[in-house]
Parts: C-alpha cells; structure tokens; sequence
C-alpha cells in the first residue's frame, strides 16, 4: 500500500507501520514505536524489551505487517506516542469520521482484541497475546459490538451470533471399537 507523504506530514509512513503494529498485532502504543524488527526469535516471534509492567514478551507479528515495515524502512523510536495520536486526530478529521466515534491508538488495541474475540479465539490465549497478566484486564477490552446502553438486545444478539458461527460436528467421546490385528502367518502356522 502506498501511503505518500502530504505537506508537513515528513512521518506519515512512519505513523502508517504503527497504525498497523497496533491494529494488527494488537501492541501498545509504546511497544509498537519501540517495536525493533531484529529482536526476532528462531520460533518467528518477536521480543518486545520494555512493554508494560516491565517483562519482556513474545509477540507474533503477521508476515504481511512486516513486509509493510520493511518495504517503508521501519526503525525504532523513529516517531513517539503523541505524534501518532496527532496523526490518527488528523486521518479522523480528514475521513469526516463523527465526534462520537473513538479513534486513539489504544483503540486499536481494543479492536484487535474485540476481532479476535468474536472470531471464537479464547479469552486466556488473547490475553497472552495482548500481554495482559489477568483475563479479567482482557475482557476489558473486548467490546460488545451489539450492546446498545438502552437496550438488553446487545447481550442476545451476541449469543445468536454465538450460536450461528459453524461449529465441527459433536464427535462422542466412546473410544471406537478397537480392531485387533491379524497375526501374521507362516504358512499357516502363528509365528511367535
């Protein structure tokens, strides 16, 4: 994707790669401008060194992400937190986007959670990724993307939509009725 320049917008890609550091490997702001492309693992994990709380984690970051950060020479701490908070400020007014629609970095993080979350994938297992030390903090940030504050149908069209997603067949779980090999013969006798 090319993302060129404007005048007095010198960090426009820059913005671009964090914009999909954020929403696509679902990373804190922080993380994602410090975010070092030769910290990867043999596994195809990245570290990141300073996140939140202090420990150092694993993230995975898809291939298409880094092809795009390596196609627009990403390196770390080229722009910081406020710069690309600016930036979203401005994509918002340019894209006539509503007053009351939140568009900040963490919300990217929230909406990479929340796609995940509805895509079926396990509250522990996205707290993992999110980097986040209890599932209670992840259910946070999964948003009910039906709940209506006036209404109790959000929590119902959830579970319809729950319920609607194609499942693999119920599968018994009795062991199947165990074949007992042949034993081999040696013109007709048993070997032993």
């Amino acid at each position: 994707m090319s993302v060129p320049n404007r005048r007095k917008e010198s960090k426009r890609r820059i913005h671009f790669c964090c914009f999909l550091l954020c929403s696509k490997a679902g990373l804190r702001v922080s993380e994602a401008v410090n975010f070092d492309l030769g910290n990867k693992t043999r596994q195809g994990l990245y570290l990141i060194k300073r996140p939140k709380g202090k420990k150092e984690r694993l993230v995975y970051v898809p291939k298409k992400v880094i092809r795009e950060l390596r196609k627009h020479n990403w390196k770390p701490n080229q722009t910081n937190r406020w710069n690309f908070y600016h930036f979203l400020k401005k994509i918002k007014r340019e894209l006539n986007i509503s007053g009351s629609v939140e568009l900040t970095p963490h919300t990217l993080r929230r909406s990479f959670a929340t796609y995940h979350a509805e895509s079926g994938l396990s509250l522990p297992i996205l707290a993992k990724m999110l980097g986040h030390a209890s599932i209670r903090t992840t259910a946070l940030y999964w948003r009910n993307i039906y709940q209506d504050p006036d209404n109790d149908l959000g929590p119902i069209l959830t579970g319809k939509k729950w319920l609607e997603k194609k499942k693999p067949p119920i599968t018994e779980n009795f062991p199947e009725t165990l074949k007992t090999p042949k034993p081999p013969f040696i013109d007709q006798k048993p070997v032993i």
